[in-house]
């Protein structure tokens, strides 16, 4: 059985041009319309670039080398922190951006130790701050403070007022803004060779800044390394085809020493050049690197590659070609000796006086650290007194020698142990990272063909310390070695001898090791090379006790064997002089004059 078919359905009359080319008007609007709202939307996603990842973060202080202030922006927002030091205000922690950029975000993670009380603040320089943010109703979690407008390269988190009894804790920083595209600096094209110059103070810094006191650079400024290891000045090179070209870093060193920096291309190391010394800050010489570059647009980077500071640096010019013109010959002042640097040393430091008391030394001991210009400064114990607090560290020790914090090696003393407050816990606040660089308060460092260990006698009989000790002693591959603490083995002061000290000079004698410093005794002393025993010995250890940095001076009592010059009642700090094979010092008194001179020791 077929069922019947329905009625077929009417067509629709035929649509007409008009219409369709209106509909698809409309369409084309509205496609319009959305490109444009993406693209705006995109736009809006650019200007929120994520600036403070990975870059450097410094902070007034922190808890313990576990909470540096780098911890706050390395992407980690639930496990690593940055923490201040307790129970104080106020305190900050701030980011180097590398460049001045526009600040409209910054989100802030808090741990449990939070901000009732705080201000944002940017600056172009790390020195003067604008406000760009301020709250005094924090209440911990996550602040995300958005519609921000202000601009900077430095950017500052400084609590005002803590919201708990503890101190202040981040775990995270992160500030956002408008990257946009990161200029390149319009090169100055010489006339000559196809050579580009490059300025300096035109390129990307970090931990370093553009300076004018010295004469003699060629564009605006120079660049002036901070004194820390990794501080970089970064160019962006168009180089065009790509190809050999030989890189000429014009640059000043007016240290005795040598200034190395690591040349990266695109990020890969290609050479560690030295740039020794030109005689002067004001004398300027070039040193030369042959690098192949790629096509197109490549950084350049210069890192300070030691632990303490690079030169300063005027210009990049980079070259075509693979030879390299001779360097000019600078001005400069014989070398003591091959890998030559100074360090000055002292113990016993800041009595709890300022320099308006005439009679307080720290204030001219700092004085004559900062005439000598060291490369760094190395602290045998005591630098605090009485007890070593942070309240009289700040008030006392960081308005003298804090001067030179950033380059200061430091150990602790006994007085650091009285703190009230814990164990070192001054100590540990006031230098953090410095002091306890792998979260222990012992810690080794290398200069040249010198491998240095700082100790803290304080804790001698704990068998990690010595454990610690022989295994760092027998992976360094260094030449000469120093080591340096607090209670003496030998001294002819009021303290006397200390038998605390005699494992670790036996397993330093054992290691071939050259010289120990210390403190302890409020003295000026030196002996002739010995062994543990107190026996004469030329392979033995060189002592130089310089506890005379601003504490009370201690009188003579039992002049000990080996013990060859002795001085009581002067306040100084010692210069000492390294080169690659040698060492030997001076004692530099408060009104600048030589008061000992050591012989000069050669390495075993």
């Amino acid at each position: 059985m077929s069922l019947p078919l329905p009625d077929p359905l009417p067509l629709s009359p035929p649509r007409s041009r008009a219409g369709r080319r209106a509909r698809l008007g409309v369409i084309a609007a509205v496609l319009a319309l959305l490109a444009g709202l993406f693209t705006a939307a995109d736009r809006a996603d650019a200007a929120e670039t994520l600036l403070s990842q990975g870059k450097p973060a410094t902070a007034s202080s922190v808890e313990s080398s576990s909470y540096a202030a780098s911890y706050a922006v390395d992407g980690d927002t639930t496990s690593t922190r940055w923490a201040s030091a307790e129970g104080h205000d106020p305190e900050w922690i701030a980011v180097d951006l590398g460049r001045t950029y526009s600040i409209s975000r910054v989100k802030l993670s808090w741990e449990a130790a939070y901000a009732a009380a705080y201000q944002v603040q940017t600056s172009a320089d790390g020195a003067n701050w604008t406000t760009i943010h301020t709250t005094t109703q924090g209440d911990g979690g996550v602040d995300d403070r958005t519609g921000l407008s202000g601009s900077g390269r430095y950017v500052r988190v400084l609590g005002t007022a803590r919201g708990t009894s503890y101190g202040y804790s981040l775990y995270e920083v992160q500030v956002y803004g408008d990257a946009g595209a990161s200029p390149s600096p319009s090169p100055s094209v010489t006339p000559t060779g196809g050579a580009v110059d490059y300025q300096a103070e035109d390129a990307t810094l970090s931990q370093a800044s553009t300076a004018t006191n010295h004469t003699g650079y060629t564009g605006t400024g120079f660049v002036d390394y901070a004194a820390v290891t990794g501080g970089y000045v970064e160019w962006t090179v168009a180089a065009g085809a790509g190809g050999t070209a030989t890189l000429s870093f014009r640059y000043a060193n007016g240290t005795t020493a040598d200034r190395p920096l690591d040349i990266a291309v695109n990020g890969a190391v290609v050479a560690r050049p030295a740039f020794p010394s030109t005689g002067s800050w004001n004398t300027w010489a070039t040193v030369n690197v042959v690098a192949a570059l790629p096509a197109g647009s490549v950084k350049v980077r210069a890192t300070a590659a030691n632990t303490v500071d690079g030169p300063n640096l005027d210009k990049l010019t980079v070259t075509p070609g693979g030879t390299a013109s001779p360097s000019p010959s600078p001005s400069a002042s014989p070398s003591p000796g091959a890998g030559a640097f100074t360090v000055v040393a002292a113990g016993d430091i800041a009595a709890q006086c300022t320099a308006s008391s005439g009679s307080c030394a720290h204030p001219k001991t700092a004085a004559q650290v900062q005439a000598i210009n060291p490369e760094f400064v190395v602290t045998m114990g005591d630098n605090q007194y009485d007890d070593g607090t942070i309240n009289d560290y700040r008030k006392y020790y960081d308005t003298t020698w804090g001067k030179f914090k950033d380059r200061t090696r430091p150990t602790a003393g006994n007085h650091e142990s009285y703190d009230p407050a814990g164990f070192e816990a001054g100590y540990k606040s006031y230098f953090g990272a410095i002091a306890f660089p792998n979260g222990k308060s012992w810690y080794s460092f290398d200069r040249g063909n010198w491998h240095f260990i700082a100790l803290d006698s304080n804790i001698f009989d704990q068998t990690a310390q010595i454990n610690w000790l022989k295994a760092d002693l027998a992976a360094t591959t260094k030449g000469c070695v120093a080591a340096y603490w607090h209670h003496p083995l030998f001294s002819s002061g009021e303290h006397g001898n200390d038998p605390v000290s005699r494992p670790v000079w036996q397993i330093l004698y054992d290691a071939g090791a050259d010289l120990v410093l210390n403190g302890h005794d409020h003295h000026y002393e030196r002996f002739g090379p010995q062994n543990p025993a107190g026996k004469a010995d030329p392979n033995g250890l060189v002592e130089l006790l310089g506890g005379m940095g601003g504490a009370d001076p201690y009188k003579i009592e039992n002049v000990q064997p080996n013990s060859q010059f002795r001085l009581s009642g002067t306040y100084g700090v010692v210069k000492l002089t390294f080169t690659d094979s040698t060492f030997s010092w001076q004692l530099v008194g408060i009104d600048g004059k030589v008061k000992d001179t050591s012989p000069t020791y050669a390495c075993h």
